[in-house]
């Protein structure tokens, strides 16, 4: 063994209480070892453990950064993000890293901390990477003006939508970060906004459309012409008034879209969308054609088919408000299924190289020169024998699984 791996050895052994071990139960947990992996695949994998260990230390350096924790908060946090990573099946770099992003957009270490969980979960319903999952949380979460302690109920939402009306999370998720700040606008909860979504979704399949469609009706309904005339938006079919708009959608159908008598505050969205559907049928085709021009423009079309199936979206209004749980029951199928076991290797292998780089044995590890019984014998002495072994044998299979070399 040369000096550099000898001078980590006597220093960790002044700080350690690692017993000593025999020469003979080195080798009985070098034979045991080598059931797992040959020789030539270990070399590969120890190879690895700096990079990781060093992906777990570049996540913590930028959330000490964003979040201004004390080292005794991070130090808490990070025992707390290794075990989250296993529950939820992602790296543990992946998860720090994540938690740093909410903590630069205000949140707290508890609530970033949460987030990025959700993010998780999120990642496996939508079956996005955990980065942009947690992105397309944000976006929806800032459009919608939710609030932390939502996220979970928006994830038992799309996940229930999702399966009651066979539709994708994903394509859900995708058309609620583009059209949220439209939603906001049009005074809908959030049942309301999935329930249109999902609905939609399900009727058109192309979530990039179900954006368009909604962000085009609530242009119509709750701007006025004026304005969006001089900013630059399309305005082709719009009434000039939402009082027009009003004698317009009652003439025809008898509902009205104003919340009050006298006229000055429309309803939520999703009320217009299910009070004019629900006589929709009763209409002509010149009287359906002008209304889907009054109410969405060029996405008439796309509204009409909404329209000739609003069953659907009251559907999905029931399942949105009947929900809980089901985010957590998705999660329990996703970890029936090999990705699953192969993403907690990977967030055990990444816990495993960081606790080399804590040890202060990650200097002797990328000290390669002398070989790998030199190298077996160096980590066996400082991590002990059976204990040792099984990890570097589950983590190695884990880091060759989860595809780290």
């Amino acid at each position: 063994m040369d000096d550099s791996l000898m001078e980590v050895l006597e220093s960790s052994e002044t700080q350690g209480t690692k017993a000593s071990t025999s020469k003979k139960q080195k080798q009985d947990s070098f034979d045991w070892a080598s059931r797992f992996l040959d020789i030539a695949d270990l070399l590969e994998y120890l190879k690895v453990i700096p990079e990781e260990a060093m992906k777990v230390d570049a996540a913590m350096t930028q959330l000490s950064q964003s979040s201004g924790a004390s080292a005794s908060e991070l130090q808490d946090y990070f025992g707390q993000a290794a075990q989250s990573a296993q529950k939820y099946g992602v790296s543990v770099s992946d998860l720090i890293g994540i938690t740093a992003e909410w903590s630069r957009m205000g949140y707290g270490l508890p609530d970033a901390k949460a987030l990025a969980e959700t993010a998780a979960l999120y990642s496996h319903i939508t079956g996005m990477d955990p980065g942009a999952s947690s992105e397309a949380l944000a976006s929806t979460m800032q459009g919608l003006q939710m609030e932390a302690g939502e996220a979970m109920q928006l994830l038992d939402m799309m996940a229930r939508a999702g399966n009651d009306l066979s539709v994708d999370p994903a394509g859900i998720g995708r058309a609620l970060q583009e059209s949220a700040a439209s939603f906001r606008a049009a005074d809908t909860d959030l049942s309301q906004t999935i329930a249109l979504v999902a609905g939609a979704d399900s009727v058109i399949a192309d979530p990039g459309t179900v954006s368009d469609l909604w962000n085009a009706v609530e242009t119509h309904i709750y701007g006025t012409r004026q304005e969006l005339e001089a900013a630059g938006t399309e305005t082709d079919g719009m009434l000039s008034s939402a009082a027009q708009l009003r004698d317009l959608v009652q003439d025809l159908t008898g509902f009205d879209i104003m919340a009050d008598a006298s006229g000055t505050q429309l309803k939520d969205l999703y009320s217009i969308v299910v009070g004019i559907g629900q006589e929709w049928q009763n209409l002509s085709a010149s009287e359906q054609g002008g209304l889907l021009d009054a109410l969405a423009g060029s996405r008439g079309d796309a509204l009409g088919s909404v329209l000739d199936n609003v069953s659907a979206i009251k559907t999905a209004y029931q399942s949105a408000g009947n929900a809980s749980g089901s985010a957590l029951a998705a999660q329990a199928e996703y970890e029936q299924g090999i990705q699953y076991s192969l993403d907690r290797l990977e967030a055990s292998f990444q816990q495993f190289a960081d606790t080399l780089a804590g040890d202060g044995l990650l200097k002797g590890i990328l000290d390669f020169g002398n070989g790998a019984v030199n190298v077996l014998d160096f980590i066996t002495d400082k991590l002990g024998v059976l204990g040792t072994l099984g990890t570097i044998g589950g983590a190695v299979a884990g880091a060759k699984g989860a595809g780290l070399t």
